[in-house]
């Protein structure tokens, strides 16, 4: 009992090492990439790394061996069955065939035939096994013993009509050989463990650059749709006129830009109240005067409370609902557009009004809209759900009204933008991990 637990300790010792070897090789950006894939779909160059990285491994593992008993123990079969997990039947005999060929060199005696067998064997069954179980890590742990166990039940089945001396002699420290198929199915474990790790950290990875890429496009798009060309020229040129004849309405406005681009470049990442929200919109709304002139009419009707006015809101959520209003509410060069905030119950009822002609039809489908669209979308986000916006037209039968209800005490903490894309994050790992266990 005393030479198992001896044995497992040392074979333990020697396979941390090799362990530790793959984990650096697995971080290598080949290794990171080529052993994403399994099965047969691999390519042939994929397969090519798999036999070179995890042959050299099982050679190495040939030479971290050592005698007990008259028997030698190495743990060359780690690399072996592993490569045939992740290679398929062909990489795990060609590896078998690689190390079981370099130990029977090794040891030049009658064993000879047979530990060449047996690694062949290993590699071809672990192969099998994965076509047939996955490489889930209970079904990696699994067979690992029992392909071992297959292993040293064929070669005794074929040792004993030949020599059945050789056959008592090899099979008879029983103990020993279960503390060799222990350590090594530890140290498989360890190597696809590692694996699962560097997949899972890699998807982790690709997914957050995907996420910086759709941050980076979404602010861009915010940007592109809340500054669009014939915005920003219009009123350059208004700016270009008003210097000349007003230069006090033109100092006013340089100002009320200014201040409209700081709100909007320093929300990345960040909530806004419900006050700050409807001073963005005053502004803007300012600027837009500038071209429809005393034309444009615009009034907020906002509760004298503290708790309404404090509610959190997705930035910049509000003003493609003003801008909708005075681009379709426009009529004879008058556009009235009213923003309306009550309390109703346990919800936040914010209503976008104005006098045009109105929606063709009642309710008008969000989907042709691209800023409806994102205004709800973004909502559903923000509020998990519990938030909604309904397109109508007015109860006076004139102008149309677009209808955000929100709740004032969400049934979960609203979190923040940032909050959001790292929750976002952690679920995709986590179903990325999923189809890596199916």
């Amino acid at each position: 009992m005393m030479e198992a637990i001896v044995l497992v300790l040392n074979l333990l010792e020697k396979v941390s090492v090799l362990v530790a070897t793959a984990l650096f090789l697995l971080l290598l950006r080949p290794a990171e990439v080529w052993l994403g894939e399994t099965g047969a779909r691999a390519s042939l160059r994929r397969r090519a790394f798999l036999v070179i990285l995890l042959g050299a491994l099982a050679v190495w593992g040939t030479f971290l061996g050592f005698e007990v008993e008259g028997t030698q123990f190495n743990i060359r079969m780690v690399g072996i069955i592993v490569a045939g997990y992740l290679g398929g039947v062909g990489v795990g005999v060609v590896v078998g065939a690689a190390a079981g060929g370099l130990y029977a060199l090794e040891i030049g005696n009658e064993m000879s035939p047979y530990v060449f067998l047996a690694s062949v064997l290993n590699g071809g069954l672990a192969g099998l096994w994965s076509r047939r179980w996955g490489t889930k890590m209970a079904s990696v742990t699994v067979g690992a013993f029992v392909i071992q166990g297959i292993q040293h039940v064929a070669i005794a089945a074929v040792m004993a009509p030949v020599n059945l001396e050789l056959t008592i002699a090899q099979s008879t420290p029983v103990q020993l050989h279960i503390a060799k198929v222990t350590a090594n199915s530890v140290g498989i474990l360890l190597f696809m463990g590692l694996l699962s790790l560097v997949r899972e950290l890699e998807a982790a990875r690709q997914e957050a650059m995907v996420s910086r890429a759709d941050a980076r496009a979404a602010r861009l798009e915010a940007l592109q749709y809340q500054l669009q060309p014939h915005f920003l020229f219009n009123l350059l040129n208004t700016l270009s006129y008003l210097i000349r004849t007003s230069p006090d309405r033109a100092r006013e406005l340089t100002i009320d830009l200014a201040d409209f681009l700081r709100y909007t470049l320093d929300r990345e990442g960040k909530d806004t109240t419900l006050r700050d929200e409807l001073e963005q919109i005053e502004r803007y709304v300012e600027l837009e005067r500038a071209r429809f002139g005393e034309g444009l009419r615009f009034t907020v009707d906002l509760p004298d409370d503290e708790e309404v006015q404090e509610v959190l809101v997705p930035p910049l959520i509000l003003q493609p609902l003003v801008e909708n209003a005075i681009r379709h509410g426009s009529r004879e060069g008058a556009v009235v557009v009213h923003v309306e905030v009550l309390r109703r119950g346990g919800e936040l009822v914010i209503a976008v009004a104005d006098d045009g002609p109105g929606p063709p039809k009642d309710p008008m489908p969000l989907d042709g809209s691209v800023g409806l669209t994102n205004v709800s979308e973004r909502l559903s986000r923000f509020f998990r759900d519990q938030a909604s916006l309904t397109l109508t037209t007015n109860p006076g039968g004139q102008g149309a009204r677009a209808e955000v209800i929100l709740p004032m005490n969400p049934t979960e903490d609203t979190p923040g933008l940032a909050d959001q894309a790292r929750k976002t994050l952690r679920t995709v790992v986590e179903l990325d991990k999923g189809r890596h266990q199916k």
